[in-house]
């Protein structure tokens, strides 16, 4: 497997690929209550995200393999290859890996496994993974484009990409933190629709980015901001004034 990000291979991208992801990743981390085990949380989360973009270029590799498009064996319609690309090939792979590092690192750096309950700290550890994620993903974007377009897709990544991947993972976490009033059978089927839907807001986004047309990215864009009225609300209630 080729290697997709590398520092050394391309200083200029990599710092354009940092600053792309820097804003989000600063506003969160100095918002973020003093909580114990903060910057671990953080730097464990972000080194996930860089990982997960590796784990799920494998498994694309060998579930959804290059199809010759000059002569396919059916006629597929472009619709249901749009919908094929968004839902399955992108968000179900994506979230699927980030979700269960998410999961996982959670349950290690952020679980009182006394009381059973989950921490503040799986917002750090679920956007640190995101902004990994994107920073990776930002720098593949730079290193295929060409130098004229390099600063228009540098704003378009960092305003709209890198916080749409915060985003939904910022949702999945909230969704840990509220499983904590969930008990028995309630508690993993909370779980379940957390997954379900951080597969439909990358699905629905991914949907209405594809085809590459103005109203598609209204649409898009209009549907986030929504969303991040109902995080930042979230947000204020189980993490920056809620006690511990």
């Amino acid at each position: 497997m080729k290697p997709l990000f590398n520092f050394l291979n391309d200083p200029w991208l990599s710092f354009l690929a940092f600053l792309s992801i820097a804003p989000w990743a600063y506003a969160l981390y100095h918002l973020h209550p003093p909580e114990k085990r903060k910057f671990l949380s953080a730097l464990v989360g972000f080194a996930a995200g860089i990982l997960s973009t590796y784990l799920i270029l494998y498994f694309s590799e060998i579930l959804f393999p290059q199809v010759n498009l000059s002569s396919p064996r059916r006629k597929v319609s472009i619709l249901t290859q749009t919908l094929h690309i968004a839902f399955i090939q992108a968000s179900m792979m994506e979230e699927t890996v980030k979700s269960l590092f998410i999961l996982s690192l959670s349950w290690l750096l952020a679980h009182d496994k006394r009381k059973r309950l989950w921490q503040k700290n799986v917002i750090l550890i679920a956007g640190f993974v995101a902004l990994g994620f994107s920073i990776r993903e930002n720098f593949l974007y730079f290193s295929k484009t060409s130098s004229s377009d390099l600063f228009n897709l540098f704003i378009g990544r960092t305003i709209h990409s890198s916080n749409i991947h915060l985003l939904i993972n910022l949702c999945f976490a909230l969704f840990l933190l509220k499983s904590n009033q969930k008990f028995g059978r309630d508690f993993f089927l909370y779980l379940g629709f957390a997954f379900i839907v951080a597969v439909l807001q990358h699905g629905v986004v991914d949907f209405f980015l594809l085809p590459g047309v103005k109203f598609g990215s209204w649409l898009a864009t209009s549907m986030f901001v929504g969303i991040w009225v109902w995080v930042v609300k979230d947000m204020r209630r189980y993490v920056y004034l809620q006690t511990s």
